[in-house]
C-alpha cells in the first residue's frame, strides 16, 4: 500500500489536467474500434447491471461517455419515504456527514474545511448554513453518475469554481487538506420551505467535466455564476446534474435540524433515493 507520503507526492507530480484532457477525448470518442472495446471492458470488469439501464444496448451508445453517464429505468431507484426525508442524491459511499460547527466541516479524520472556502465565496447565503447538516458521498468510477435532489427545492443559482483535479478517493482526503476546496467544482444553491440547501459537485482526477441542469456541461475555464431566471423548481429525486467520470457530493444544509437514519454511518455504501435523515417540524 502507498504510504500517505509517496500518496501526497505522486497527486502533486501527476500531469492531472493532461490526464483530464486524454480522458476526455477517449471517452467522447464515436470511433467504434476504441468506443465498443472500452465500454464492454468497463462493463464487464465492474459488474454494471445493465438490466436496470434504459438502454441496454452497449453497442448502441455513442461515446463511452454515453454509457458512462446512462439514464437508469424508472423505478431503479424508488425516492424513499415524504416530503421531510433527506435521501442520497448519488450512488456512492457516505464519507462524512454531520452538524456544521460553526463554519467548519469534517473533510477526514483529523482535517476539516470551512465553508467559505468550499463554496467560493462569504455573506448571508454562506451564514444560513451554519449550524446546519452536511453530509459527503464518493462515487467510485464503477458508480451511477447522475446527482439528483436531496429534498423539493428551487434552484436559484449556480457558481462554477475553477481547481485542481486530485483524486478525491478516501485515501487522498486523509492527506491532502483542503481537498474539496482545491478542486473544480460547481456549487448549486437552492431555497425551499425547509430552509437553503447547497449541493456541490466536486471534480477530481480524470473527470473532464461537470454538467448540471440548467447549465448543462460546464466548460473549464474562469469562475462563472449565474442567477438562474427564473428560478427552477426541482422535486426531491429530480436529476440536477452529473459527472463525466467518477467524483464526490456535498450537501449542506441549514435549518431545520436533521434527525440521521440508522444507515447513516461513515463508509456507508448507498444508492440515490435512500433515505438518510429526516427533517424536524417546527
Amino acid at each position: 500500500m502507498m504510504s500517505a507520503a509517496w500518496l501526497l507526492l505522486w497527486q502533486h507530480l501527476l500531469p492531472k489536467d493532461l490526464l483530464s484532457a486524454l480522458v476526455y477525448r477517449a471517452t467522447r470518442s464515436r470511433r467504434a474500434w476504441l468506443k465498443q472495446p472500452l465500454t464492454r471492458w468497463f462493463a464487464r470488469a465492474y459488474g454494471v447491471d445493465l438490466a436496470e439501464a434504459v438502454n441496454a444496448d452497449l453497442d448502441s451508445y455513442a461515446t463511452f461517455n454515453d454509457f458512462f453517464t446512462r439514464e437508469l429505468k424508472v423505478g431503479a431507484r424508488p425516492i424513499e419515504a415524504g416530503p421531510t426525508t433527506v435521501i442520497a442524491p448519488a450512488d456512492g459511499v457516505l464519507t462524512e456527514f454531520g452538524t456544521i460547527e460553526g463554519d467548519q466541516l469534517l473533510q477526514a479524520k483529523g482535517i476539516s474545511y470551512s465553508l467559505a472556502d468550499l463554496l467560493g465565496e462569504t455573506g448571508a447565503a454562506v451564514d444560513a448554513l451554519r449550524g446546519g447538516n452536511y453530509f459527503t458521498i464518493y462515487l467510485a468510477p464503477f458508480n451511477y453518475h447522475r446527482v439528483h435532489s436531496p429534498l423539493s427545492a428551487t434552484l436559484t443559482r449556480t457558481r462554477y469554481i475553477p481547481g485542481d483535479r486530485f483524486s478525491v478517493s478516501r485515501a487522498t482526503a486523509a492527506v491532502i487538506g483542503r481537498l474539496f476546496c482545491r478542486n473544480e467544482r460547481a456549487v448549486c444553491w437552492f431555497d425551499g420551505e425547509h430552509g437553503p440547501m447547497a449541493v456541490v459537485l466536486v471534480g477530481a482526477l480524470n473527470v473532464s467535466s461537470i454538467s448540471t441542469l440548467t447549465r448543462g456541461e460546464i466548460a473549464s475555464g474562469p469562475p462563472q455564476h449565474w442567477p438562474e431566471a427564473p428560478p427552477h423548481a426541482v422535486a426531491r429525486g429530480a436529476e440536477i446534474g452529473r459527472f463525466n467520470m467518477g467524483s464526490t457530493v456535498i450537501v449542506l444544509l441549514g435549518a431545520p435540524p436533521l434527525d440521521w437514519h440508522a444507515r447513516a454511518k461513515p463508509g456507508a455504501t448507498v444508492r440515490m433515493g435512500e433515505a438518510l435523515g429526516t427533517l424536524r417540524r417546527a
